[in-house]
């Protein structure tokens, strides 16, 4: 029986932690279909101090076992949600996940699976863990992990890295592709693919490029170029020139770019792309227009340039996006009453 351990931290995902037991409970059933004798997967939840935790959402989560008597062969560290939201909130939640630490490396050690969940992975990095490995986290966390820990290979676009016995899985809901590739890994793709229909999963996301969204960093102090992001996001559709830029901060060219690259971690022309990417991509979403007018609308004249760029950033075609987040209803024309003039 492989023993599973969640770990279950204050202000946690509820469902990335009861979601776990669930489709491993699946597993079991999917096992047991297939004639196997007893249960392969054993899940137990623990927390910091053996006491209930209260999820983001307020409902609470209580541990089943203590994790210093539960000999665990793979450990799923859930996301913990306030860390997304800053880095006050993240050194509050990685002090009360110190205590583990010392458990998550003695795992290692004795060859078990230790992998986190969203926010998850910056508890593995401040456990040392991640060292000379590649790690994932939620995209909207990822200006913070890597303020955090600039000296760690980070790679947002991925869903999933497997780095042998350390797995990192992106967003809050990536607990399901964590999940899903461990049956197969533990247990077997017969049985991977047996979940995958039970529970309706797809099994093959392997980006999460396409849910990001682009914020554009305003942690600094640098007053010229806060004014000139913001000039920016109200005219990217203008024709506009770098060199220009400066001097509506005041700032010879080479100041100017360097200074843009320290404040907001991008230079002028990906900040400026990354917007005009984000206005595409809220049209698609939001509106019926083709889509060459569009690239049109963002400030692009060369259409295949922009759709290499979006395709390059976002992970697929601006088609392929529209299908997937469009919330705008195709309009159908109304069906034709049948009329005549005949009389009976």
């Amino acid at each position: 029986m492989i023993k599973i351990a969640i770990v279950a931290l204050p202000f946690c995902h509820g469902s990335g932690v009861i979601g776990v037991m669930d489709f491993f409970a699946a597993a079991n059933y999917c096992d047991r279909a297939a004639s196997r004798g007893e249960p392969r997967f054993e899940c137990q939840i623990v927390t910091v101090d053996g006491e209930p935790v209260h999820s983001y959402s307020g409902v609470p989560i209580v541990p089943t076992v203590r994790w210093q008597d539960y000999p665990a062969d793979v450990i799923i560290i859930g996301s913990a949600m306030e860390a997304v939201l800053g880095d006050r909130h993240i050194d509050a939640a990685l002090r009360q996940s110190q205590p583990l630490h010392p458990w998550l490396c003695s795992a290692v050690e004795r060859d078990a699976v230790v992998a986190s969940v969203c926010t998850g992975s910056f508890v593995l990095a401040e456990a040392g863990l991640l060292e000379q490995h590649v790690a994932t986290t939620h995209w909207r966390a990822a200006p913070a992990f890597r303020r955090r820990y600039p000296e760690l290979r980070l790679e947002t676009e991925q869903l999933l890295v497997d780095n042998g016995q350390i797995l990192c899985a992106g967003g809050a809901t990536s607990f399901v592709d964590l999940c899903l590739y461990l049956v197969e890994r533990l247990g077997s793709p017969a049985l991977a693919v047996a979940c995958s229909k039970l529970l309706i999963l797809d099994a093959r996301r392997s980006e999460q490029t396409p849910y990001m969204s682009f914020y554009g960093s305003r942690a600094h102090q640098d007053e010229k170029i806060g004014e000139v992001q913001g000039w920016l996001e109200q005219h990217y559709a203008n024709a506009i020139v770098i060199d220009e830029l400066a001097e509506r901060a005041h700032l010879g060219p080479r100041t100017f770019k360097r200074r843009f690259k320290e404040a907001t971690g991008e230079t002028p022309l990906s900040y400026l792309q990354h917007l005009r990417i984000e206005a595409a991509k809220h049209a698609l979403e939001s509106t019926r227009r083709q889509t060459a007018q569009i690239i049109w609308d963002v400030g692009y004249e060369d259409a295949s340039s922009f759709r290499r760029l979006f395709k390059r950033n976002v992970g697929c075609t601006m088609e392929e996006y529209r299908r997937r987040f469009s919330y705008v209803t195709p309009q159908r024309s109304k069906p034709q009453l049948a009329t005549s003039n005949s009389r009976e």
